[in-house]
């Protein structure tokens, strides 16, 4: 089962493990709200499934994988997180987090282009924070804004 939400604005998921990180972008879709998405571990979760917007509405009326919600090949995609967990080489590590974050980023951008907010665009960017605090040291933003051709 997925959460009914209603009137939100913005999402934020700390410490957001494996899926879960997807599963509250596909809320932040679901709403038409911003969000703050931190991910942690990359291989948690797999049982979630991520909400998807419902055409019309504000609200998620059906769930999919994260791969479908990814658009990825599923083995592929099991590689990739694999690379992401990697301890002893912080660099393949950071590339492969980097590159899920990517992905991430992409299927929330696609997703909301095709929901019910035909008047906003959302621009999701990518940060970083001093490794210091954290090895997952990589937060997505999605800052979401009125269509500059409708205003």
């Amino acid at each position: 089962t997925t959460l009914e939400l209603s009137g939100v604005d913005v999402v934020v998921a700390l410490h957001a493990c494996g899926v879960l990180s997807d599963v509250a972008l596909g809320h932040a879709v679901s709403q038409g709200a911003g969000f703050v998405v931190v991910p942690c571990c990359f291989l948690s979760n797999p049982q979630l499934r991520v909400p998807i917007p419902a055409a019309g509405r504000k609200s998620s009326s059906s769930t999919c994988s994260v791969d479908e919600w990814l658009d990825v090949d599923a083995s592929e995609y099991e590689s990739l997180k694999l690379l992401a967990e990697l301890q002893g080489d912080i660099n393949m590590a950071g590339k492969a987090m980097h590159t899920i974050c990517g992905l991430r980023a992409a299927a929330v951008e696609r997703r909301w282009r095709n929901s019910q907010f035909p008047v906003s665009t959302i621009s999701t960017t990518i940060k970083a924070f001093p490794i210091g605090f954290s090895t997952r040291n990589i937060c997505l933003v999605g800052k979401y804004e009125l269509r500059k051709d409708l205003q």
